[in-house]
Parts: C-alpha cells; structure tokens; sequence
C-alpha cells in the first residue's frame, strides 16, 4: 500500500502551523532580546517563584524535555541579560534559588497577550462549539505524545 494513500494530510498541517506559529512568537519575541525557549523556561522559573519551590536543574530539563547542560545555557543567558537572578539554594545546594527581575515579569505578561492575540487569530471564524471541540481534540493530541495534560 502506498503511504501517501494512508496517511492523511495531518501532517502537513501540523507541521506547517507549528513553523507559522514558532516565527511569529520568535518575530514578535525580538523586541525583548529573548528566545521562545528562553521564555517557556521563565514560565517554569515562575511557576516555582509563585509556589516558593527551588528548582532543580533536572526538574527544568525534564519539564522542557531538553539536555541539562542546555538548560545552564538557557539560565547563563537569562541570568547575563538581567532576566533572572540565580543563587544556590537556599535548603538544598543541589537546587536553584532563581528569581525573576522586573524584566522578566514584563516580558512574561506580555507574552501572556500576545499568545492570547495570536489564538484569536487562530481561531477566527470558530463559534463556541467549535472552539470547544477543537480544544478537546488539541488534548487529546498533547495526551497521545506523552504530555499528559495539566490543564
């Protein structure tokens, strides 16, 4: 059987929408001097912030299922542009005490409209109920490549 026969054009559109949208977020993120990687690490780095947990090297390789000297990397340059302030932990030497600056809190909240302008955008056209439906499928698809949804 031949495979373009059984496979259906998903691909081609998951692909493409990924690509669109990562351009869009890394255009839109160059006023700020930060990439899309360096933005969802901030994201963890705030979730820990907010709960008073100390992170861990390997909590933020795992979260963002990349390599742990990836991750250093991610910090050096958060830390050297003034995004984050990072000392040893404070109960544990093996964890982070990471901080984020003004900076960084600015970033994050406007990085939190510009996601919400882009999926109104994404979503142009949709009534309610297909909106609902679509989210629904989206987890669905983020469950079956081992995500786990935390929604």
């Amino acid at each position: 059987m031949d495979n373009n026969a059984r496979i259906p054009n998903h691909d081609f559109y998951i692909k493409n929408i990924a690509h669109a949208l990562r351009y869009q977020i890394d255009q839109k993120l160059t006023y700020y001097h930060v990439t899309e990687p360096q933005v969802r690490l901030l994201g963890h780095i705030q979730g820990g912030q907010n709960t008073g947990h100390e992170i861990s090297r390997k909590y933020l390789s795992e979260a963002m299922q990349i390599s742990g000297p990836s991750v250093t990397s991610l910090l050096n340059g958060l830390e050297k542009n003034g995004f984050i302030i990072r000392s040893s932990g404070i109960k544990d030497g093996r964890t982070m005490h990471l901080v984020l600056t003004e900076k960084a809190t600015d970033v994050m909240n406007d990085t939190i409209e510009m996601l919400y302008e882009i999926s109104e955008a994404l979503l142009t056209g949709f009534s309610e109920g297909e909106k609902s439906l679509f989210l629904g499928f989206l987890k669905r698809v983020y469950e079956n490549v081992g995500q786990g949804s935390h929604i």
